[in-house]
């Protein structure tokens, strides 16, 4: 199954950059290991959670 990721015209030049990529698989990664985990859908996750678990990653959210 495949997913986009939504993003204004603008910000889809930058998604495209492949660091982007890495950092969108390392998020999702570790949401769908999460879900797993919690026996939850992805969409389900505790996204404090998950954005706490990224920044000790060392993830840049914003």
């Amino acid at each position: 199954m495949a997913s986009a990721v939504s993003a204004s015209h603008v910000a889809f030049a930058s998604v495209r950059m492949e660091p982007v990529f890495m950092m969108l698989g390392h998020a999702a990664g570790l949401a769908a290991g999460r879900a797993i985990d919690e026996k939850v859908l992805v969409q389900e996750i505790d996204y404090g959670v998950l954005r706490r678990e990224l920044l000790r990653a060392g993830a840049v959210l914003s």
